[in-house]
C-alpha cells in the first residue's frame, strides 16, 4: 500500500477510536488493532497517539480554512448573505459529516496532558481568528455594525460549538434549513424590529417608549 494511503488509513482508524474511547482512554495498542498494523508500522508515520492526535486536528483546520471564503463585492457577485449562506453550508456539511471528529474536539477532557490541552486552546483560537477577520473585513465593507469583533468571535465560536455538540448526537438534520436559521440569527438575532428599533432609540438620545415595560 502506498505510503501516504497508509498514512491515511491510520488515521481514518485512529479517530473512530479516539471518538469512541476518548483521547486519555485510547493507547496506540487499540489503534494499531482497529487499523490492523503491526506496532512497528505505526511507527514509521508517527511518534506517539499525540502526534496522531494533532494530526486530526491540523486536518480540521485545514479543512475549515478552504471552507470558509472571503466575502466578495461586484456586480457579478452574489450578494454578501448568499456569500455567507455558501460559507455556513460547507463548514456545518464538514461538522455533521465529520462526527467522530466533533466528538474528539468537543467532548476531550483537559487537566491530564497541559501540552496537548494547549494544542486544543491554540486550535480553538485559530479558529476565532479566523471569525474575527472576517468581522473586521465586514465592518471595512460596512457590511458588519462596528463592534468588539475579538469577544463577538468567541461568541459566535462559542454558540457554533454548542449547535455542533448538539447536532453530531442527533438524527441528520436538513442542512439547508439549519443554515437558515443559523444565519438569520447572525444577521438579525432574535429580537423583533420593534425592540430593534426602541433599543436603537434609547441608545440614541435615551428618550422614547420603554418596549420593555409594555405589557
Amino acid at each position: 500500500m502506498e505510503r501516504q494511503a497508509r498514512r491515511a488509513q491510520v488515521l481514518r482508524h485512529a479517530k473512530l477510536i479516539f471518538a469512541r474511547k476518548g483521547y486519555h482512554q485510547t493507547n496506540i495498542a487499540d489503534i494499531i488493532g482497529q487499523a490492523r498494523i503491526a506496532r512497528g508500522t505505526f511507527y514509521l508515520y508517527f511518534q506517539n497517539k499525540k502526534d496522531v492526535f494533532q494530526e486530526l486536528l491540523d486536518q480540521v483546520l485545514r479543512e475549515l480554512t478552504t471552507r470558509v471564503q472571503r466575502i466578495r463585492l461586484g456586480p457579478q457577485e452574489p450578494s454578501p448573505a448568499d456569500q455567507l449562506r455558501t460559507n455556513l453550508r460547507r463548514v456545518l456539511s464538514f461538522v455533521l459529516a465529520e462526527r467522530e471528529l466533533t466528538d474528539i474536539l468537543l467532548h476531550h477532557s483537559t487537566g491530564f496532558d497541559s501540552e496537548l490541552d494547549a494544542r486544543i486552546g491554540d486550535f480553538y483560537a485559530r479558529i476565532a481568528q479566523q471569525i474575527q477577520r472576517s468581522l473586521d473585513l465586514g465592518v471595512e465593507m460596512d457590511l458588519v455594525r462596528p463592534c468588539d469583533t475579538q469577544s463577538v468571535a468567541r461568541c459566535i465560536l462559542g454558540g457554533i460549538k454548542e449547535l455542533v455538540g448538539h447536532l453530531s448526537h442527533q438524527p441528520p438534520r436538513d442542512i439547508d434549513g439549519l443554515v437558515e436559521e443559523v444565519l438569520n440569527f447572525g444577521l438579525r438575532g432574535v429580537g423583533r424590529r420593534e425592540l430593534l428599533e426602541a433599543a436603537a432609540l434609547r441608545g440614541a438620545d435615551g428618550k422614547g417608549d420603554d418596549f420593555f415595560s409594555r405589557d
